[in-house]
């Protein structure tokens, strides 16, 4: 009886040998498929955002691209064109925190000589609302923002832009340009 149960108990003995050897080995196995698939789906995702772009339309298959708008600000020749002044010359503080600065600017609007009269017919009706504008506009400015032939330009362009959009609302701009007649800081 002591053969069987030695036996017996040698059998068990090995039986856990091998349960513990076979969890081992499975927690140090990798799962099945492991990194291959990835590896496979982030090149076919890659390849695709490379590739779509050669599906979309290009710009010469834009419907969008046959409509020609004007050119905002084209200018005609000049014995086509003639200049409005705007009236007398607008003086504004400057946005200075040391010293009181102004500066004085004077304007001429630069249209074509067909629409001489309307523009300034107009100019007329909402003087006062452009006027109050640019004394707003030169009131905001620091003496390092209108400094120079940038900062000129600057400012032409933005009040060519506000007359533009008070005076057509229609969006077509008919002011080419403005000119400064007077531009004095003090």
């Amino acid at each position: 009886m002591n053969f069987k149960s030695d036996r017996h108990q040698g059998e068990v003995a090995q039986m856990a040998d091998e349960n513990e050897t076979t969890e081992a080995d499975t927690e140090a196995k990798p799962a099945k498929g492991g990194v291959l698939p990835w590896i496979l789906v982030t090149l076919l995702c890659g390849g695709g955002g490379v590739a779509i772009p050669f599906f979309l339309p290009t710009k010469a298959d834009d419907p969008l691209d046959e409509i020609v708008e004007p050119t905002p600000y084209e200018l005609p020749p000049p014995e086509e064109t003639a200049f409005v002044p705007f009236g007398d010359a607008v003086v504004g503080n400057l946005n200075e925190t040391a010293l009181t600065r102004y500066l004085r600017v004077g304007v001429s609007l630069q249209v074509a000589k067909d629409k001489e009269l309307e523009i300034t017919k107009k100019i007329e009706e909402k003087r006062t609302l452009l006027k109050n504008w640019l004394l707003n506009q030169i009131s905001d400015k620091s003496l390092d923002e209108i400094r120079g032939a940038s900062g000129q330009n600057k400012l032409r362009r933005e009040i060519r832009d506000q007359f533009n959009s008070v005076l057509f609302p229609d969006g077509y701009d008919r002011i080419y340009d403005v000119l400064f007649d007077e531009y004095a800081v003090q």
